[in-house]
């Protein structure tokens, strides 16, 4: 199986939590952040992808957790998820591969409002309501 490496920022503005979704092919919203280039650590990867999709600078980061879960869309794919808590600046302005975003409560969450990828909606969230973030 190969191994697929996502640096993600947990975006969390007035008890809302930032998701972005990609092209219409793509039902699900997940967290902002992308694949590591080569040569780039996990902050340097994440001020880039939060730059070039979304606009907004990092202001501060802090390492929450690494995931592993097989990928919902590159078969016979582990996905690795390295999660930071991060404060951005900036509006928001969507570019590249992002065609929209969402702010979500913690009630549209537990509602189900918003499609999510299933590491997002069945590890990722639950741990940063438990650690108390959300």
């Amino acid at each position: 199986m190969k191994e697929r490496t996502r640096i993600a920022a947990i975006v969390i503005q007035n008890h809302r939590l930032l998701l972005v979704k990609g092209s219409d092919k793509f039902k699900e919203y997940w967290t902002p952040g992308g694949k590591r280039e080569e040569g780039e650590s996990d902050l340097i990867t994440l001020a880039r992808e939060l730059d070039e999709e979304i606009n907004v600078k990092i202001t501060s980061t802090k390492f929450f957790g690494e995931y592993r879960e097989k990928s919902q869309y590159y078969k016979d794919t582990l996905t690795i998820s390295r999660v930071y808590l991060v404060d951005i600046s900036g509006e928001i302005k969507t570019a590249k591969e992002i065609h929209g975003h969402a702010w979500m409560t913690r009630k549209e969450f537990e509602e189900g409002k918003y499609p999510l990828m299933n590491g997002t909606q069945e590890k990722v969230i639950p741990d940063i309501i438990k650690a108390g973030y959300f």
